[in-house]
């Protein structure tokens, strides 16, 4: 018996079906480990002397999305039982790979790259271009592995700064990196982009020169199970809905019960084509929250349902690309207050010389 080899690194939507020969009338224990946890132990009979062991991304997508990282190890004794029912272990064989939660299709079947490949050479996010940030915003960059991070600032003279990024997250298997934009600032300097470069991984930034009131801004869950930041600059509003029940009482009428539905809707702004074929990650994310950010840092977060998206593209000259959506607090109290914010006349959106 001989258990085919595993790659180094597998995605976990593409880990390969594992077929092996045993003794026809022989059985497998084959037992399968996740980490520290043993998510499969069982016997297997073969058919025709072939045992398949099919569909694996299924059993797996639960433990490598909470972890984001995960070592599986899949391990096979063939047992032969006696007349008496007693088993004796004819073979052991082992395989292991190193699985990252991922949802999306990157080629691999094609055989377009491998996951070793596009984890060595990609931060964990689908954004294939240039990103725009402002002053005042939080940015954050994932990548499998361990180690540091250079970022290369640009400024409106010309000149260049170098910095060390922030290493604010990870478990030994994934690293996430603080690239906030006002911790590549010059004193006396515009910042007007930069590059973050991580092994043979880099991500640029483009700096707006203003930084324009964001609202919602909204964190979600992307295709690999990383936290990431989008900053609508469209219209933000908000049109809450009210169901009454009533009774009457002592000949009265009265509202005993009245049930709150806060809904949003949100205008990303216009998008570059890079950003728009990432944003699709955030109409299909599971986890998304709205937040608040204060100087730099989250000040509160609310766990919200995308309940309507529309992000239509068009290949016309003039076409600018803008995605609208509506959402809801996931909450069963919808009456939320922002102690923090001073009351605006209009939305968000709108200058604060308009207050």
């Amino acid at each position: 018996m001989n258990l085919p080899s595993l790659p180094a690194k597998c995605f976990s939507c593409s880990v390969p079906d594992i077929d092996f020969q045993i003794g026809q009338d022989n059985r497998a224990h084959v037992e399968m480990t996740a980490g520290n946890d043993i998510i499969y132990d069982e016997y297997l009979f073969p058919l025709n002397g072939i045992i398949s062991l099919q569909d694996l991304s299924q059993l797996l997508e639960p433990y490598a999305r909470q972890q984001l990282v995960v070592n599986l190890t899949v391990s096979v004794t063939e047992e032969s039982v006696d007349s008496e029912g007693t088993a004796n272990t004819v073979a052991s064989d082992s395989t292991s790979t190193q699985v990252v939660f991922c949802m999306a299709d990157v080629g691999i079947a094609e055989g377009v790259t491998t996951a070793e490949l596009f984890c060595n050479n990609h931060f964990l996010t689908i954004l294939m271009g240039p990103k725009r940030t402002a002053l005042g915003r939080l940015e954050y960059l994932h990548f499998v592995g361990t180690g540091g991070a250079s970022v290369t600032a640009t400024y409106s003279d010309g000149s260049t700064g170098t910095f060390t990024a922030t290493v604010v997250g990870g478990n030994g298997q994934y690293t996430t990196l603080d690239v906030s934009p006002d911790r590549f600032t010059a004193t006396g300097k515009t910042l007007t982009g930069y590059t973050v470069t991580a092994g043979s991984r880099s991500q640029d930034f483009e700096v707006l020169p203003e930084s324009v009131d964001c609202a919602p801004i909204i964190a979600f869950d992307n295709s690999f199970g990383c936290q990431e930041i989008f900053y609508c600059t469209g219209t933000h509003t908000v049109d809450p809905t009210y169901k009454r029940s009533t009774m009457r009482r002592h000949g009265k009428l009265r509202n005993y019960q009245i049930e709150e539905t806060r809904t949003f809707k949100a205008d990303t702004g216009i998008l570059n084509t890079a950003e728009a074929n990432w944003l699709d990650d955030l109409f299909r994310s599971q986890c998304c929250y709205v937040m608040n950010v204060y100087n730099g840092s989250v000040a509160r977060v609310k766990e919200v349902v995308i309940t309507d998206s529309k992000s239509e593209q068009s290949n016309d000259d003039d076409h600018l690309t803008r995605f609208t959506f509506s959402y809801q607090y996931a909450q069963r109290n919808q009456n939320v207050l922002d102690l923090r914010r001073a009351g605006r006349i209009f939305d968000n959106t709108f200058d604060f010389t308009f207050n």
